[in-house]
């Protein structure tokens, strides 16, 4: 997870077509499976239709990191020595980590920190510091603009993981001749698909085992992103999505707050998350969620059913060269 990966999806990237930026090959490390999902060329170097493969993990592949965030083992190139396509050499590749990897928050800096990229980095870097308890991991940064501040600074929308985690995870690829370029939390890697449904603005909800992330979208750009391990009480993961579309309602945080029945992306759409969410916009006059199926029919890209861990990895292809 270096720095100018973490967040190159924040930066600008849901706003690219499906052009050449980015390798052809993703992926997806979940709770329990490693999926690679790639568009393969032809003869005449074009890309293909999105194929995917994926293997279990073998049993004892995470075990505990610094400040309760996982340190990948031996098992993860297990996993990716058997999945590595046999008649095409993989060199470079973007890959998706679960959300609890990851701790994001919007931090506050006074005016004028912003343009000394050293000093923002280490105020920043303490600020997150202090998520971790003490003493605080070494700790991987990303960060991008969301909107001003109450005070006249800047508010920045900052992701932070530790470094032996996130190293834990490149050192896997890297054995086998793969450099990770962009690397981000799923529901993150998600959003490059959502948003392009969603609109002008939209929340995109994903469930992911214990825990429930949500994104808020605005043209193009995520402006928010919060995850909390709340799956296993869809009520209380309820208020938790209203919290967040309230936080981010108005300039700077004030004001109303979203409307929560307004645009939504929810992954798995057959969650307790997901269908308490439609109930409650049912009884709150709004619409059904967007499904993401009829736009990846629209583009001929396989919908796999109930597969969050493919549509991640497409979303990790938006702009795959």
């Amino acid at each position: 997870m270096s720095t100018d990966g973490l967040l190159a999806r924040v930066r600008g990237a849901l706003k690219r077509s499906w052009g050449f930026h980015r390798p052809p090959h993703a992926f997806v490390l979940t709770e329990d499976r490693l999926l690679h999902v790639a568009l393969p060329r032809d003869a005449r170097g074009v890309a293909g239709r999105a194929t995917v493969s994926s293997r279990e993990l073998p049993p004892g592949t995470f075990r505990d990191g610094p400040a309760g965030v996982p340190v990948v083992g031996p098992g993860l190139g297990q996993a990716l020595s058997s999945l590595l396509p046999a008649r095409e050499r993989v060199t470079a590749a973007s890959l998706a980590v679960p959300d609890r990897f990851v701790k994001a928050a919007s931090v506050d800096v006074e005016p004028g920190v912003e343009k000394s990229p050293r000093e923002l980095a280490d105020v920043l870097r303490w600020k997150m510091g202090r998520l971790y308890g003490e003493p605080a991991p070494a700790l991987r940064l990303g960060w991008c603009v969301t909107g001003p501040a109450p005070d006249g600074g800047t508010r920045l929308l900052v992701l932070s993981s530790p470094e032996e985690s996130i190293a834990s995870c490149e050192a896997a690829f890297a054995a086998h001749g793969i450099r990770i370029g962009a690397l981000e939390p799923a529901a993150l890697a998600l959003s490059a698909v959502a948003g392009r449904v969603l609109g002008e603005q939209g929340l995109v909800v994903f469930t992911d085992g214990a825990n429930v992330t949500t994104v808020f979208l605005e043209g193009g750009d995520v402006r928010f992103l919060r995850t909390r391990e709340t799956a296993v009480d869809p009520e209380e993961a309820l208020q938790e999505i209203r919290l967040a579309a309230s936080f981010v309602g108005g300039p700077a945080g004030e004001g109303p707050g979203l409307d929560v029945t307004g645009a939504v992306v929810v992954v798995p759409e057959t969650s307790a998350v997901s269908a308490r969410l439609r109930r409650f916009r049912e009884e709150s006059g709004g619409k059904e969620p967007v499904s993401l199926h009829a736009a990846l029919v629209a583009r001929g890209l396989p919908t796999r059913g109930e597969d969050p861990g493919f549509l991640v990895g497409l979303g990790l292809l938006e702009g795959a060269e």
